[in-house]
């Protein structure tokens, strides 16, 4: 009769652990500007035209087939990628840890104790061994506290996976485009090299015949050697590119096959959306809420340990003095239910600055969550403005190097018509190779501003790819 009493007590004191103390997470509010700093919001899907730049698939943005093949070897295999999902697993076994103490603890015992029966007997041992449930009643939601915060580490570990995802996409995208850049740039220098030597071969006759002098042929020379010394420094720098790009895909230190005429998609205009989206595609602005949701979770944790616990605990097993009737199921039968009520009264402060820290580190997390959705706001302005004005210089650079190479033909025709002298051609053949290299240097510009404005913006990542955890706080 008691320990059916004591059961329908255990009942309705679990009925009423439904309710947990500390705040439930809401959302802070955050002053968001209506547009981008001197750029309105494009037409999205939203508005029935066209999908916002984030909400593109990144093989929709990185066109080059070549490109799309190194992006996915290092989703799959570089060590940034693998050490994210590693991460990712060791947060779910956390939660699982703290998910635990939600429920009914097992385990069997073994205990002994030495009796002495009287003076000069000697000493013997009883033996209490048997299965003994354990179950505290969260009464005032501290580990349903617990297990939110968890799980909103969890998440937060997803998000910064997805952070990783991205991450990796444009590093990558960069440094392909850079060895391209590279390449091109080594190209250019290489032909200008082939055409100061025909130069100076010209040179080297004329002055044989007397119509050129030597220090026209020192010139040629040197503008040559000038040319030439630029080509062991971009060797160097193709070579720790692509070691760059290696360590990103998790090979070792190679070479890398590029293609002319990279393929990426280059709008003209870039549907940006508007700026209440980061919160939902930048994964670092989601990260920093779940942290946020994690620090209000501990706060409700930490003020549940101000109240008392109450547990119940069960035990049934076998007491004797002889170990192997314990063990073998013989011994006399014993078996135990009860309640455990343990009231906190005095921890010597502890209690109250564990509150204390949980409420600054809620208010830590909640700066942080605004700073990063600031520093959002900050990229994205920065990567309009920057991809705007390298689309600007590329078409100027594109005239200027149209100039350059008409001046570098008239200046020649002129020299041979004997209506200029060598110098003019010096300086023509120097402003050419400085106008081809200052021009791919400004498309790599425009290429670097589409990446880094596409990562601003959220994009990279899905939640309908396969390996992009989808998680919720419930």
């Amino acid at each position: 009769m008691k320990r059916t009493s004591l059961l329908a007590s255990a009942v309705a004191l679990a009925a009423l652990s439904g309710c947990a103390l500390g705040p439930d997470y809401l959302r802070p509010e955050v002053d968001l500007p209506a547009t981008y700093r001197d750029n309105p919001a494009t037409p999205t899907d939203a508005g029935g035209k066209t999908p916002a730049f984030s909400e593109q698939d990144w093989r929709q943005v990185f066109t080059d087939p070549n490109l799309q093949q190194l992006i996915e070897e290092a989703l799959t295999a570089g060590p940034d990628a693998l050490l994210a999902a590693e991460r990712l697993r060791e947060a779910q076994a956390l939660a699982g840890v703290a998910r635990a103490p939600l429920f009914p603890q097992v385990s069997a015992s073994l205990n002994t104790s030495p009796t002495v029966r009287a003076s000069g007997d000697t000493v013997t041992s009883s033996f209490l061994g048997g299965v003994g449930i354990s179950w505290e009643l969260d009464l005032w939601g501290r580990y349903r506290r617990s297990d939110e915060a968890a799980r909103a580490d969890l998440l937060a570990s997803a998000e910064a996976q997805h952070g990783v995802r991205a991450s990796l996409i444009a590093g990558v995208a960069r440094a392909y485009c850079q060895l391209v850049t590279l390449r091109d740039t080594q190209a250019v220098t290489q032909s200008a090299a082939q055409t100061q030597e025909q130069v100076l071969r010209l040179i080297k006759r004329l002055s044989a015949s007397g119509v050129s002098s030597a220090a026209e042929e020192r010139q040629q020379e040197l503008v040559l050697a000038s040319t030439q010394a630029r080509l062991p420094a971009l060797r160097r720098q193709i070579n720790e590119t692509e070691n760059a790009l290696s360590l990103l895909l998790g090979r070792h230190p190679g070479a890398f096959s590029t293609r002319a005429g990279l393929s990426l998609n280059l709008p003209q205009q870039i549907p940006v959306g508007l700026p209440s989206t980061l919160l939902e595609r930048r994964p670092d602005i989601r990260q920093a809420e779940a942290q946020l949701v994690a620090a209000n979770a501990r706060v409700g944790e930490a003020r549940a340990l101000f109240f008392p616990t109450l547990s119940l605990t069960a035990m049934l097993g076998g007491v004797s003095t002889q170990l192997s009737e314990v063990l073998g199921g013989g011994a006399p039968t014993v078996a135990s239910l009860g309640p455990n009520l343990l009231l906190p009264l005095f921890a010597g402060g502890r209690l109250t600055s564990n509150r204390d820290a949980a409420m600054a580190r809620m208010a830590q997390a909640l700066v942080s969550y605004r700073k990063t959705i600031l520093g959002a706001l900050g990229e994205v302005a920065n990567g309009l403005t920057a991809y705007d004005t390298s689309t600007e210089l590329v078409g100027i650079q594109h005239q200027r190097v149209a100039i350059a190479r008409e001046a570098l033909r008239l200046s020649g025709l002129r020299f041979r018509a004997g209506t200029t002298g060598f110098i003019e051609v010096l300086d023509a053949q120097r402003q050419l190779l400085d106008a081809e290299t200052e021009q791919a240097q400004t498309v790599l510009d425009q290429r670097t501003a589409l990446i880094g404005l596409y990562l601003a913006l959220g994009g990279g990542w899905s939640a309908a790819d396969p390996d992009a955890s989808v998680l919720q706080i419930k």
